[in-house]
């Protein structure tokens, strides 16, 4: 067995295995060779090597990200790409690359990581776990005619717009746990466009006060009819209206809005008739790569002193296992292996926890969770819950 990263002269193979894992590919071959050419290093993609042949066979990039964790910026490495050969398949050898992508994660300083997965189950296995919902609205444009009365002002993005639209949206991603912090490329390359279509052109307006100052930007796509938004973030009930006004202005090309966002998200409500087709579904997988280091890096309330013992269990990742003893101060956490702990659960659950997508007290209730209550009681004021959210895909 060898596991290595690839070289700049395999990215065809790489290309055929991805191509073949995910068929949707092969419509876009153009772009997909475009981006390896433009994105992909080779230090963030590992390969699985046969023995007898020295062929790539399975192979998994790592996207290095920083993410907003209650305020804090933090390192993720995102998996992607995650492909095997069918002669290869139910050898290990996927899950030998995850397990040193988690070595190498760490080494890296990325205590973080998320990934996009096929299967739950498939990648529960290795400790990455549920932590991203998503809501999802389909509208049909009439419902939005009582927003018909134009409010400010919209005009389309300029190049000097980006700093307006990223401070919008950093402010949004300080309450959304999970949130990629976007540099130019970043926004550039695949938020106000798509590097994996250009059929449907990504449209960005941004929505002005009366007097002048910015309150809100929409991204969105027009394709048979439908308006899907890829990202609405507005200041206010004001801004918000006033986006609407203008998604209603396309009633002439459109019949549905498409929609999906983060679950706190209230549209439905000012709705004259909020009966519309909203769906709940479940989004990315998350996972701690190292939580001494993790528990570190975050901050916590300024006003908060109190100390808990954990114990976590983590096959692959060994570092991990505890018991640890944590204690918050000025709005800092210092860790240390401990003794003995009286609560206990495995990474997948910590990381649920640590994200904020559940409390411990819903751990407990959920059986995730195990130990003294007085315990879990000290992590509930430790580890507060989340909206959790990213918009940006991999």
């Amino acid at each position: 067995m060898a596991i290595r990263f690839i070289k700049s002269d395999e990215y065809e193979r790489a290309q055929q295995i991805v191509t073949y894992c995910f068929p949707w590919l092969h419509e876009v071959s153009d772009n997909l060779t475009s981006y390896k050419i433009q994105y992909i290093k080779p230090e963030n993609v590992l390969g699985f090597y046969d023995d007898e042949s020295n062929q790539l066979m399975a192979l998994a990039q790592d996207i290095p990200f920083k993410i907003i964790i209650d305020g804090s910026p933090m390192d993720m490495g995102g998996i992607a790409m995650v492909a095997s050969l069918p002669e290869g398949r139910h050898a290990g050898h996927v899950a030998s690359i995850l397990k040193r992508w988690l070595e190498i994660m760490k080494d890296r300083g990325q205590t973080l990581s998320m990934l996009g997965p096929f299967s739950y189950e498939f990648y529960r296995r290795y400790g990455w776990e549920l932590g991203f919902d998503r809501l999802n609205y389909s509208i049909q444009i009439e419902r939005l005619k009582t927003f018909s009365h134009k409010t400010g002002h919209m005009r389309s993005f300029a190049k000097g717009d980006l700093d307006k639209l990223n401070d919008l949206y950093t402010i949004y991603a300080q309450t959304h746990n999970g949130c990629a912090i976007r540099d130019e490329i970043t926004w550039t390359d695949f938020v106000l466009d798509d590097p994996f279509s250009d059929k449907y052109k990504r449209y960005t307006y941004l929505w002005f006060y009366d007097d002048g100052a910015f309150g809100g930007y929409i991204i969105y796509t027009v394709k048979d009819g439908k308006m899907n938004i890829h990202e609405m973030i507005y200041k206010d009930i004001e801004a918000e209206e006033g986006l609407l006004s203008f998604i209603y202005s396309h009633q002439s090309q459109i019949d549905q809005v498409i929609w999906s966002t983060a679950t706190d998200e209230k549209l439905h409500i000012i709705l004259p008739n909020p009966r519309v087709d909203m769906k709940l579904t479940t989004g990315m997988m998350f996972r701690v790569v190292d939580v001494e280091n993790a528990l570190t890096a975050r901050k916590y309330q300024e006003d908060l002193n109190t100390a808990f013992d954990i114990e976590i269990s983590d096959q692959f990742a060994p570092w991990n296992q505890g018991p640890w003893h944590i204690e918050i101060s000025g709005g800092h956490a210092k860790v240390q292996k401990a003794d003995k702990s009286s609560v206990e659960c495995d990474i997948q659950t910590f990381s649920q926890i640590f994200l904020g997508y559940i409390t411990p007290k819903d751990a407990v209730k959920l059986g995730k969770l195990k130990g003294k209550e007085s315990q879990t009681d000290l992590m509930n004021k430790v580890f507060l819950p989340s909206v959790t959210f990213n918009n940006n895909g991999f």
